[in-house]
């Protein structure tokens, strides 16, 4: 464990600011945030950081059964977030890195220069309760009944699917599939909600941590 440093009060920050823990987290005051958290826990916890970077990024995964030839194939097309927290020049600089919402990556930069975050505006909070987003609804439904998302996230997937047909012969198609995430806060006595779409219906809600809306 490193020692503490001195964090500069920054004004449009939420929290004091310590060094990253060494397994990869980021402590600022009392709260950590950790790979896993998502990008509401980062913002809820650390604010706004001093540079917003976006990056595309295309991933792809595939399975083939070796006896009859079906299988699989996905590519993802999306962007990677990076965000750069500037404590001061007592602390070292942290960089996050998120995908679709979710931090994949804690790094430590060299010393700080003292460069604030943006100021921070309010988490919206839901106007809704959880029970009111189900799978099956659409966007417009969670939008109607819930309001803007706290947080919104996206990407799109390719999916190809091969069947074998006999004979050696095989049969495949290709669909592209939306993927969003939007991520509703109910207060910090709640539990946030991470509600995932597909083409605009609703596939499954994922709980959380608390909430920070007032």
């Amino acid at each position: 464990m490193r020692p503490q440093h001195a964090a500069l009060a920054l004004a449009s920050l939420l929290c004091l600011p310590l060094p990253a823990a060494a397994d990869g987290s980021l402590r600022c005051g009392s709260a950590l945030v950790s790979v896993g958290d998502s990008k509401l826990d980062l913002l809820g916890k650390c604010g706004r950081p001093a540079l917003e970077e976006q990056q595309p990024r295309e991933t792809g995964a595939s399975y083939r059964d070796r006896e009859s030839g079906a299988g699989w194939r996905q590519r993802s097309y999306g962007v990677v977030d990076r965000w750069t927290y500037d404590f001061g020049t007592g602390s070292f600089i942290q960089i996050v890195t998120m995908e679709l919402g979710k931090i994949v990556r804690i790094e430590q930069g060299g010393r700080g220069y003292g460069l604030p975050g943006s100021a921070a505006p309010p988490i919206p909070r839901a106007r809704c309760e959880p029970s009111a987003l189900r799978e099956g609804d659409g966007t417009f439904d969670a939008l109607a009944r819930c309001g803007e998302p706290a947080v919104r996230e996206a990407r799109t997937e390719e999916r190809t699917f091969v069947q074998a047909l006999g004979d050696g012969r095989h049969e495949g198609f290709t669909r592209s599939v939306l993927i969003e995430v939007w991520s509703y806060d109910f207060g910090r006595r709640t539990l946030v909600r991470h509600v995932v779409f597909e083409d605009g219906k609703i596939v499954r809600v994922e709980t959380g941590s608390y909430g920070y809306a007032d």
